[in-house]
């Protein structure tokens, strides 16, 4: 031990850094294979940006971070199984505010993919925006302003700089706003729960505020500086899997929460930088009454997604199938970076007047409002953003990202995988790919 270092709480076949969906699925893989792991988790709890919370009188858990299953995720379902849990469809009925009223929400969406499907793709990768305004004539201006409502929403994506051929691939995919929609049963915290409860303990230690300062590393070894409980500490492996989210890698070295490596990473740094982290404001509200369901004669009280375009938080949601007096405020892209670093009461003001905006002046919103609960993804230093997408340029970046570096050095995370990137099913995914591959080269090396 050099002297940088502290105490060694020991020496393991792979360290994991990180206790997210990546690091719990890479640990639990490599554990069913007779592989040790330390995993090291900056905060005190497992999960990364899967936070889910009980609250009185709710009868579901409230996710604060992941919350939907988009598409027929083969992970994420796999995963359901193994817990003894389910997906749940999720109602997707939406209403619009048009000219002053709520009116019916589909039909906007389906005629921009019509309108999308007679456009030429681009040959070459340009803004979003900047194809939306390259095809002004064939894309109405409501058209256009719903496409980037779109995109900072679904996608908390910046319109100026994320990439129209990869917004329009996935738009076209099995993970699109339109796909069909799920939940886990009882919440992805007992999904990630299940995850972690299937360790061998002899063989994996998780060590949870134990945030990671520093990753020496040279072929075939790797040496892991961190932090726990005001103690220095450090773990030694052959390699490594980091898992850390993306915000976090594109810190500067100096920054709270950056992770240092010795030697660098110069072949991530392109890669790093055509990808980009979204911000998302998303405010769990919990009322007195479902008032939604209850207005003009109850004819939303199957409608489940409200939208006001202009709004500080554009799209609200309910609980349905299950019926509760919670709604869920969401703000992406530009618009939820203005509200970044902000407090409950701050973020709460432009909240309710979404919801003005939506259902009118007559209700006391706030008097009926018993609850708000929610996280700064943004201001958060473990994960700097709520998910991540791909800036012009970018298509290659994530497979680019997740390639190993001499063997040693392996990745995974939500940004990292192509097939089901930006989302609970693409950290899972790519945090098992990884280790498979870690097998594989730890095997082609002992023939």
């Amino acid at each position: 031990m050099d002297r940088r270092s502290g105490r060694r709480i020991g020496e393991f076949d792979v360290v994991i850094i990180g206790a997210g969906a990546a690091g719990l699925s890479a640990a639990a893989y490599l554990s069913r294979h007779g592989k040790s792991a330390c995993i090291l988790e900056a905060r005190e709890r497992v999960g990364g940006r899967v936070l889910s919370l009980r609250s009185p009188g709710v009868p579901i858990p409230l996710e604060l971070g992941a919350e939907f299953i988009h598409g027929q995720s083969p992970s994420i379902f796999e995963r359901l199984r193994l817990a003894g849990d389910v997906a749940v469809d999720a109602a997707q009925a939406r209403r619009t505010v048009r000219a002053g009223r709520l009116q019916e929400g589909d039909a906007l969406f389906e005629t921009m993919k019509r309108r999308l499907e007679k456009v030429t793709p681009p040959r070459v990768d340009l803004p979003f925006a900047e194809f939306l305004d390259k095809h002004r004539r064939q894309l109405p201006p409501a058209v256009r302003a719903f496409a980037k409502t779109l995109v900072e929403g679904f996608d908390a994506a910046d319109p100026s700089r994320a990439s129209a051929v990869e917004i329009l691939k996935e738009w076209a995919g099995g993970s699109a706003a339109d796909a069909p929609t799920f939940r886990p049963q009882r919440g992805y915290g007992a999904l990630i729960e299940s995850l972690a409860a299937s360790f061998d303990p002899e063989r994996v230690s998780l060590q949870l505020h134990s945030p990671v300062t520093e990753i020496r590393w040279q072929h075939g070894r790797v040496d892991v500086t961190a932090t726990r409980h005001g103690e220095t500490v450090e773990i030694r492996a052959a390699q490594a899997i980091v898992t850390l989210p993306l915000g976090v890698l594109q810190l500067p070295p100096q920054a709270r929460g950056a992770v240092q490596f010795t030697p660098g990473l110069p072949r991530k740094q392109v890669p790093l930088s055509r990808l980009a982290m979204g911000p998302v404001i998303k405010l769990m509200l919990c009322f007195s009454r479902p008032f939604w369901a209850e207005m003009e004669d109850a004819k939303h009280r199957e409608i489940a997604f409200f939208h006001s375009q202009g709004a500080p938080f554009p799209t609200f949601w309910n609980t349905l199938p299950v019926r509760t007096a919670v709604l869920t405020a969401w703000s992406g892209g530009p618009k939820a970076m203005r509200l970044a670093g902000q407090s409950t009461d701050d973020v709460l003001q432009p909240a309710i007047a979404s919801l003005t905006s939506l259902f009118g002046k007559k209700l006391n919103y706030r008097k009926m409002l018993e609850a708000v609960h929610w996280h700064d993804w943004q201001s958060d230093p473990f994960s700097c953003g709520a998910y991540s997408y791909a800036n012009v340029g970018g298509g290659a970046a994530r497979k680019s990202l997740a390639r190993p570096i001499e063997r040693t050095l392996y990745f995974a995370g939500e940004a990292l995988d192509d097939e089901e990137s930006a989302g609970v099913g693409g950290a899972l995914n790519s945090g098992e790919q990884a280790a498979k591959q870690l097998l594989r080269d730890i095997a082609s090396r002992s023939r």
